[in-house]
């Protein structure tokens, strides 16, 4: 059965690979030496006291962010591989050896046992199920993900492949038997992938999961007409070596695109599907009674629109749907973040800090004690207060300097309150009460770090453009640079 929400599938994602983070896997290993501490001698920032964080430059802000998210993913490994857990976090790597959080050696290392990891798991045409053995590659016995059984992950498998093919082939490009051997695998893991068995050549689409036996059956959400994180997918299949069908899954996809238009700002989105009837719908006051005449709620989810942008620098690129709305997709987000900004500055809620506070995306509310599956409110409609820190984080590429204002606030707001501990930033917190969630966004913690470092030093779209495939796809999608 396809959920009737969409984005209460999104949510019970999110919610379950929490849950198999914290309480289901046994911890194989806990990793204390892979942050070198002489290193810190040059950055002595990053020990810095979490209550002093405001003596810090915005770079260095940015930075101590960065790594103590990137402990928090890193250092503890478990026995379960979640493909969609692994698939950001192994870019990682990446980050620390750049920033001199750890050696290259040691970095080449770990990234050669996820690897060896990924090359002996059990695939069905080369699509991981969505959790395995890290040991033996198995399914788990007993482990079931919601309605969905023990499913392949086609989207996951994106994941982890675009991070191979685009980030991790490329950084690692010494000639040593370990990073020579690194390169060897990203091959070999991304040639295996069929993506002609994901695609639905019915529907000319892709969907979320391959299930059944030898996963024969379509499950999951129709991957088509939004902008999420699966646009990077129909972008990947373009340069990907077993694809036979052209072009056909990313017009079909884009020439369905939902455009939105909030506060006079258009976007390329998401949609809020079966708004009314959802449970985890909460913290917005409905104030407009002509909403209740959609059939999608118009929201921005700053979560969403983001991650396609985190090896792909779209930005000056524009395809035919790009020329209709004469908005490029960085543009697109760029848009979206204004609306938001718009949104708060005008405080229909009279929330606190709104203003120079923004930031709505789906998230844990510390007032409902719930999974909140909102975005930024329609026009007339009015929220909580409740700030999605992962959101603020997601759009700094796009909006430095309003999303670092908006992040320092928040700590020097909030800081006694614990918003900021030995794991980062909380997920996300109450402006009118101080309340918090405190548990950090586990799954949103490698995009934040992802996000902030092409913002730093472009790094993921500077080692994206390397790739032989990248030219490739992006000519074949027909994006083409604006003429200014």
């Amino acid at each position: 059965m396809y959920p009737v929400n969409i984005k209460f599938f999104l949510a019970l994602s999110i919610l379950l690979t929490l849950y198999i983070s914290c309480t289901v896997k046994p911890q194989i290993k806990k990793d204390d030496k892979l942050f070198d501490t002489h290193f810190l001698t040059k950055k002595d920032y990053l020990s810095l006291d979490t209550h002093r964080l405001d003596e810090l430059t915005d770079d260095q802000f940015l930075e101590r962010i960065q790594y103590d998210y990137t402990k928090n993913c890193l250092i503890d490994k478990d026995s379960i591989a979640v493909v969609e857990n692994d698939g950001y976090r192994i870019n990682l790597f990446c980050i620390a050896i750049k920033n001199e959080w750890t050696s290259r050696q040691r970095g080449a290392k770990e990234v050669l046992q996820y690897l060896k990891e990924y090359q002996n798991a059990k695939t069905v045409q080369g699509i991981f199920p969505r959790s395995f053995n890290r040991i033996t590659g198995e399914k788990i016995k007993g482990l079931r993900y919601g309605n969905f059984g023990q499913p392949y992950d086609v989207v996951g498998t994106a994941f982890f492949a675009t991070s191979i093919q685009f980030t991790i082939r490329q950084f690692f490009d010494k000639d040593n038997p370990v990073e020579n051997d690194i390169r060897k695998l990203c091959n070999s893991i991304c040639n295996r992938i069929n993506w002609n068995f994901a695609y639905n050549t019915d529907r000319k689409c892709f969907t979320w999961f391959k299930n059944g036996e030898e996963g024969k059956q379509f499950d999951g959400k129709d991957l088509v007409g939004e902008m999420d994180e699966t646009f990077f997918l129909q972008l990947l299949v373009l340069g990907s070596k077993n694809w036979n069908y052209g072009t056909e899954a990313y017009n079909n996809y884009v020439s369905k695109i939902f455009v939105d238009e909030q506060y006079g700002y258009r976007y390329f989105s998401t949609k809020q599907y079966d708004y009314k009837n959802s449970e985890q719908f909460t913290g917005i006051t409905v104030n407009n009674p002509e909403i209740l005449k959609l059939d999608n709620y118009p929201t921005a989810k700053l979560g969403y629109l983001v991650q396609s942008h985190i090896w792909f620098d779209l930005k000056g690129y524009r395809d035919s749907i790009c020329n209709i709305n004469n908005m490029d997709y960085f543009e697109g987000t760029q848009n979206a973040i204004k609306a938001q900004i718009k949104y708060a500055e005008i405080n229909p809620g009279k929330n606190k800090l709104y203003g120079d506070v923004w930031g709505f995306y789906d998230t844990y509310s510390p007032i409902s004690k719930k999974w909140m599956v909102t975005g930024l409110p329609a026009e007339g409609d009015t929220d909580e207060g409740t700030i999605s820190i992962s959101a603020v984080m997601s759009a700094i590429p796009f909006a430095p300097k309003e999303s670092i204002k908006c992040l320092r606030t928040l700590y020097n707001e909030f800081k006694d309150k614990g918003i900021y501990g030995a794991a980062g930033f909380v997920m996300s917190v109450n402006t009118n009460s101080g309340k918090l969630a405190t548990k950090p966004d586990s799954f949103f913690e490698p995009i934040s770090v992802l996000s902030i470092e092409n913002y730093r030093s472009g790094l993921l779209w500077n080692l994206s453009k390397k790739a032989p495939e990248y030219e490739i796809l992006i000519n074949k999608a027909g994006l083409k640079p604006t003429i200014l």
